[in-house]
């Protein structure tokens, strides 16, 4: 069984977000989360500029593929309703049925950049995982009700969105389909830290208010303890 079927997660497009405090520890668990055999991971970390990374960071190793990896600055992530307002206006027809519009207007207001890298995916029968890591630094780009339409555009393009989240909670997180949170840190253990689901599915071992040391959890110890522990790197 593969991590992200393990997981639950993104057995279809949908959305989630990982909460903590600690960054390195949530990029090494979305990283778990998202690199299953099988599965096309796309990965774009919001960073600043002349951003030193913490030495434990998996950023730092390069273990994703550089076609894979992006980075880029919160200003390139804000949403552009004008130009998608706009955009809209020259595509849709008077006759299209309303919710074709809708589709097409979520789409159209998406960032630039996202819309290029949904645009470019090669399509097949492989789950699509977008990463999106340190997400916090565009909370003052996004009003809460910004929030739904933007992952709502995302999911219904075929994809998955997997979003780190390093700061104090905010409201937009109820808009994902899962919630997730990680109690620990780096210096202390990633296996003493805490995986919980504070939305998901019904059943299994991330269900609402369910808890699980990452040790616990094969679909992150089996990584985490490959590359953390001296392991050989798994195969592809």
């Amino acid at each position: 069984m593969s991590n992200v079927a393990a997981a639950g997660l993104f057995d279809r497009p949908s959305s989630a977000i990982l909460c903590g405090t600690d960054r390195s520890l949530l990029n090494w668990v979305a990283y778990a989360l998202s690199s299953a055999p099988g599965v096309q991971s796309i990965w774009t970390d919001v960073r600043l500029d002349d951003e030193l990374l913490d030495p434990s960071d998996l950023l730092r190793r390069e273990l994703i593929p550089k076609e894979r990896f992006l980075t880029v600055s919160p200003d390139k992530l804000a949403r552009d309703d004008y130009a998608g307002n706009l955009a809209l206006g020259g595509l849709v027809r008077s006759d299209e049925p309303e919710e074709t519009v809708r589709r097409f207007a979520d789409f159209l207001r998406l960032p630039a950049h996202t819309q290029a890298l949904i645009s470019r995916i090669p399509r097949d029968d492989r789950p699509v995982v977008l990463v999106l890591s340190n997400a916090h630094r565009l909370a003052a780009l996004y009003r809460a009700p910004d929030v739904e339409p933007t992952l709502r555009a995302i999911v219904e393009s075929g994809v998955s969105l997997l979003m780190t989240w390093a700061d104090a909670l905010s409201g937009g997180r109820l808009a994902f389909d899962r919630i997730l949170h990680v109690r620990g840190s780096m210096e202390s253990g990633w296996k003493r830290a805490v995986l919980s689901m504070e939305r998901g599915s019904p059943v299994g071992l991330l269900r609402p208010g369910a808890e699980v040391a990452l040790e616990e959890y094969p679909p992150v110890a089996k990584v985490l303890s490959a590359f953390l522990e001296g392991v050989a790197r798994p195969g592809p």
